[in-house]
């Protein structure tokens, strides 16, 4: 095995979350025995410090079906606002696994010319029924040359969530050259693993998202198409991102202090001992989680789950934690209500059956979004945050 960045031999496994289904896949109870499971394993590239999944499930599989609808989460719906007002100045942006549109209409609403390429056609319709241009597509030569045909040069590239989700990025920047303008910028943004690594993330891992960066592993990347980042924000979704901008090599680019910084930091904090290090916590934090469980439960007190996002799928199969411990979770998805969560299959609901069954405890899956949650809420319940396990009031 190679690192698919760098090229390197034989990546260091550091993480091992045994078979798991396909996280963004929520299965009715028809579909049980169909279900599938892959080994979910990670791997780390001490040279470019990247880190990669053993196995690959092919994107078409993965996507052109899809159950996530950014839109429904009112801290992205936020951010997404935020990034089109930093935007305004655009003459023409083309947005990336653009999802239910949810920076088209922020930018559309500011007059900036914006179209979106995304691939699931239940969800592009979704966009495109609300008069957000979608092309529903994965991001290739086809898809690009589509654009530039009906539309030219965009000055800017946005791809949220999304990077970490490519088979071949290699490709993907390829595409970005050829579609960007000379002067443009590509701007990602991604889950960062030193993020997950400080803060124990291990639920950001499953089948969905093939490569987890630092700015070490991107640099590398970057670096072998003649591209240089120029700025790297942290930002809040998703547990802690990374928001990268990136433009071509010889455009008079002004590097920020940031970068260097952020590189800077992680020669010291993304090793190998590093990895040991959270590994051992994994093990301890997802016993703590299911140890708690069970004490509700021997105590008789009724447990639910807020929020069926992906990580639901990797805590839960890994932790061995079914209905028996957590009877429902609320998720605010039509796409994903009176279906199960992968693996486990605990039934997902909508927030009138939550308050119709008031549980005890509410564990809220969706963390990063908890005072939403909790004015959604009322604020009555004991909440519990999943990992490392802590019971918030």
């Amino acid at each position: 095995m190679k690192c698919q960045l760098c090229g390197h031999d034989n990546p260091v496994e550091f993480l091992n979350l045994g078979k798991q289904p396909l996280a963004n896949k929520y299965p009715t109870e028809a579909q049980f025995k169909t279900e599938e499971f892959f080994p979910l394993a990670m791997f780390f590239c001490p040279r470019c410090k990247n880190v990669q999944l053993g196995t690959i499930v092919s994107r078409e599989r993965m996507f052109e079906d899809y159950y996530y609808l950014s839109s429904v989460n009112a801290g992205l719906v936020r951010h997404f606002e935020k990034l089109a007002r930093n935007l305004a100045g655009a003459r023409f942006v083309v947005d990336v696994g653009s999802n239910d549109g949810i920076l088209l209409k922020p930018l559309k609403e500011l007059g900036v010319k914006a179209i979106g390429i995304e691939p699931s056609i239940n969800v592009s319709k979704i966009a495109n029924d609300q008069g957000l241009t979608t092309i529903c597509s994965f991001f290739d030569a086809s898809a690009a040359a589509e654009v530039e045909k009906t539309h030219g040069k965009p000055d800017v590239i946005i791809a949220s969530s999304v990077f970490t989700h490519l088979e071949n990025p290699h490709q993907f920047i390829e595409t970005v050259r050829k579609l960007l303008a000379d002067n443009g910028r590509f701007i990602i943004e991604v889950e960062y693993i030193g993020n997950i690594l400080r803060h124990i993330q291990f639920e950001r891992f499953y089948l969905d998202r093939i490569f987890y960066y630092s700015l070490t592993s991107l640099k590398h990347l970057f670096d072998a198409h003649d591209m240089v980042i120029a700025d790297v924000e942290h930002i809040e979704p998703h547990g802690g991102s990374l928001q990268v901008t990136i433009q071509r090599k010889g455009q008079n680019v002004a590097l920020s202090g940031s970068v260097t910084a952020l590189l800077k930091e992680e020669d010291q904090s993304l090793t190998v001992g590093k990895l040991k290090e959270f590994r051992s916590n994994v093990d301890t934090q997802i016993a703590a989680f299911r140890d708690l469980l069970a004490s509700y439960r021997k105590s008789n007190l009724k447990v639910a789950g807020y929020g069926a996002p992906a990580r639901v799928s990797t805590i839960c199969n890994y932790g061995n934690i079914g209905p028996s411990l957590i009877e429902f979770t609320v998720d605010d998805s039509p796409l994903k209500q009176n279906k199960f969560t992968p693996g486990t299959h605990i039934p997902i609901v909508t927030k009138a059956y939550l308050d119709s069954h008031r549980p005890d405890v509410l564990v809220v899956f969706a963390y990063e979004y908890f005072e939403d949650i909790r004015k959604k809420t009322g604020g009555s319940y004991r909440y519990l945050l999943p990992i490392p396990p802590r019971e918030v009031t």
